[in-house]
């Protein structure tokens, strides 16, 4: 019987962050700065989401971000 031991959510966040941080600087020195800041609002959604899914709060996704007035 193999037993897996979670992960913890730093862990993960950081992961995820790597990940995307790669991909915003690629953007960026690219001088795609819509890229950029695209990757960068695609990273605040998935780690809003890992957090909510493994707090367990997911029910309260999805999240609205708020324009300026």
């Amino acid at each position: 019987m193999s037993t897996m031991t979670p992960t913890r959510l730093i862990d993960d966040l950081n992961v995820l962050h790597a990940s995307f941080v790669e991909g915003v600087n690629r953007a960026a020195g690219d001088g795609d700065l819509a890229r950029a800041v695209e990757l960068a609002r695609q990273y605040d959604l998935e780690a809003t989401r890992m957090v909510a899914e493994r707090e367990g709060k997911a029910h309260l996704l999805p999240l609205r971000t708020r324009t300026a007035a």
